[in-house]
């Protein structure tokens, strides 16, 4: 052995000692982790990477297990290359088994295979995506913290002496420093000086938020104090009016709807839904280890005579400690500054800070008039009935809140929202009811363009009714922009890029959404649309666990027979479907065709599509399914007809009939590539 190789052996091994971080990496995606590695090192955190090329030769082994034993974190950098790399599996699940804080860096979207599925489920990720790296190292450094990494000391300790001349100078990027180096070495230890100082500054906490009025004195921080989050995830749950029993409190409503759409906009904060709980006074800790959130929001408004006291507190989800508790006594009118300070106190509560405009967008949400407020409340719970009525009925409260407050941009959003879903749920024609929702979205955009519903909103009318692929993802991303932990957003993007192929980036963005929904039935139904061109019965476990959390979601029982059809589970589909039935009359006799179809019980099926188009004049019939139910009858020219039907009148369906198609005996039609084409989509091929 030389003596190069000699000393350099014991460098590495002070380095495995002294590391806090482990990076685990695929050699093709070597460029890119040096450079994030030296990002990390400037930063003063101690790294061990594989620098020498161990990966590549046969001295894998304890030089790697030592490596990860001694680090606090270990970096999982996610790639294709490292998803299919048998060594960074190996030490994934070394450092599972040591129980080891793992924290994942995207430096692409990536479906995660099996092998790595289950030690990072429900781990938070990093997306060090091309474009914003500097965004993403930031959030590193954070999550770091959060995990116990200190930052802020230089590493010179992990420089080899200078007179080590590295053997292979092509695979040491921390190759030892020769003399004629030096003067480089220096320039290089006073840039990571500047460097620390910027970084200093740039984490020293907003005096703003740490005295705000009446925060606790625990929460008070010195101005020359790092901020370092303490917690990167919260619920807020519904307030619950403990006013008169006979007056409807809609200021208790809506509370916790703005307040967590205020909270959202923080950068490095995870805001996820609560829909999911069903009682207020739940546990803080059962609800944290339910929906994996370090913080739990609650509170309670009293009005009465005109005034309003709302006592709210936030909860350490693990220890049950009141992080901070207040009460405010004020007005009725002045529920909007309430809001706003709640929303000021969490992020300063748990150490994060506001993101860039979010000050200015927390003050313009909203309207200042009280009468339009609580309408719009009226309206936000009509919509969510998702019944004809209660959607029809919403949009007149929209309206009158309008009226109060003519510039209330919210209030056209939630007119635009109601004609769309009108729309998705067959209770209004496609061409009468999205022109609707697009003029009153082109209006809230005039008085307010940074509002994420907006955006997400007009992305769905791209989507679902111009077949705008591009245009769509545009406005989808635009809204993530603003707010990241928008669920609609997440969830339409992923129906989007697999109307385009893109299967990774459809399960990438539907996984966000259910990590921010994690109960909801129209999230994992949404997912097994993501998983269709693979394992059948992975979506049809889905479809049943989405039930099972939200048994009146409408879409999974159709969803769920047509699965089970296509699998010959025949007597379960009809179950399904009379399951379905019972909460939805008249809802599922398409699927019932399809099913009795499938079935080989032609006539049975022709005749119940007889009788449902025979109500197409009066009613609206889902053609793409109708088209589809024809296919499995072998009746290719009306299949044919029918789906070009529903291209002409514009219907919802029509895109996700495009996703599942399985019509392979028409796959080379060319009437049928021509109608691919007027969706602005290529013809469909076997997979």
């Amino acid at each position: 052995m030389s003596k190069g190789q000699s000393l350099r052996e014991s460098w590495s091994k002070s380095v495995t000692m002294s590391a806090e971080v482990f990076v685990s990496y695929a050699r093709t995606d070597r460029e890119r982790v040096v450079e994030l590695v030296e990002r990390m090192r400037s930063a003063g955190i101690g790294v061990w990477v594989d620098e020498g090329g161990i990966h590549g030769a046969s001295l894998w082994g304890q030089e790697i297990v030592d490596a990860i034993d001694a680090c606090k974190v270990m970096v999982l950098m996610i790639s294709d290359s490292s998803i299919t790399s048998d060594n960074v599996v190996k030490e994934l699940s070394i450092a599972s088994e040591e129980k080891k804080p793992i924290l994942p860096v995207y430096l692409q979207r990536s479906q995660l295979p099996k092998s790595m599925r289950y030690q990072l489920a429900g781990i938070q990720h990093i997306e060090f995506f091309e474009g914003q790296e500097d965004e993403a190292f930031q959030s590193m450094l954070v999550s770091l913290s959060r995990l116990g990494v200190s930052a802020g000391e230089t590493e010179t300790k992990q420089d080899p002496p200078p007179e080590i001349v590295p053997e292979d100078q092509s695979t040491a990027t921390n190759a030892p420093v020769s003399p004629g180096r030096k003067s480089s070495l220096v320039t290089a230890l006073l840039a990571l000086a500047v460097i620390g100082l910027v970084l200093a500054l740039i984490l020293r906490p907003d005096k703003s938020t740490e005295t705000l009025k009446g925060q606790n004195a625990e929460i008070e921080k010195n101005e020359a104090t790092p901020v370092k989050p303490s917690k990167t995830s919260i619920v807020v749950l519904p307030f619950r009016n403990i006013g008169p029993k006979e007056q409807e409190s809609f200021l208790a409503d809506g509370m916790h709807e703005e307040i967590d759409a205020m909270l959202s906009m923080t950068p490095y904060l995870k805001v996820k839904n609560a829909s999911g709980i069903k009682t207020t006074e739940l546990d803080p800790k059962l609800i944290g280890e339910s929906l994996k959130v370090d913080a739990v929001l609650m509170g309670t408004v009293r009005q009465s005579a005109g005034q309003l006291r709302v006592i709210v507190k936030l909860v350490d989800a693990e220890t049950q400690d009141n992080i901070w508790a207040s009460t405010f006594d004020k007005r009725e009118s002045d529920v909007f500054d309430v809001q706003k300070e709640i929303a000021q106190k969490v992020v300063a509560g748990l150490k994060l800070e506001l993101g860039q405009g979010q000050e200015d967008q927390l003050s313009n949400r909203q309207t200042k008039n009280l009468e339009a407020y609580n309408l719009f409340i009226q309206g936000r719970k009509m919509w969510n009935t998702r019944t004809r009525e209660g959607m029809r009925d919403s949009i007149a409260k929209f309206e009158l809140a309008l009226a109060k407050d003519p510039n209330f941009a919210l209030a056209h959003v939630g007119i635009a929202d109601a004609y769309n879903q009108l729309v998705k749920y067959g209770h209004s024609p496609p061409k009468v009811s999205y022109p609707k929702a697009r003029e009153e979205l082109k209006k809230a955009l005039e008085l307010n363009e940074n509002l994420a519903e907006v955006h997400a909103s007009i992305g769905w009318i791209y989507l679902d009714f111009d077949w705008d692929w591009d245009a769509a993802e545009k406005s989808l991303r635009k809204a993530i922009s603003i707010d990241p932990n928008n669920p609609e957003a997440r969830r339409w993007i992923s129906h989007l890029y697999m109307i385009q192929g893109k299967v990774s980036d459809a399960i990438y963005e539907i996984d966000k959404g259910i990590e921010l929904v994690p109960n909801s039935a129209n999230m994992l139904t949404s997912k097994s649309l993501c998983l269709v061109q693979s394992d059948i019965k992975s979506q049809i476990d889905l479809i049943m666990e989405g039930i099972r959390k939200d048994p009146a979601f409408v879409i999974s029982y159709a969803d769920l027979a047509k699965k089970l059809a296509k699998t010959n589970e025949f007597e379960k589909a009809l179950q399904v479907i009379a399951d379905g039935e019972k909460l939805y009359p008249g809802m599922y006799e398409v699927e019932k065709a399809y099913v009795l179809a499938s079935m080989g019980r032609k006539e049975e099926a022709a005749n119940l599509l007889a009788e449902i188009l025979s109500k197409k004049e009066n009613e609206i019939v889902h053609l793409p399914f109708i088209a589809d139910a024809y296919y499995k009858l072998g009746e290719m020219d009306l299949a044919l007809a029918y789906f070009e039907e529903a291209i002409e009148e514009k219907h919802p369906d029509t895109p996700f009939l495009y996703i599942e198609c399985d019509w392979f005996e028409l796959f080379e039609n060319t009437k049928f590539k021509e109608l691919c084409g007027r969706m602005n989509l290529p013809p469909k091929t076997k997979q």
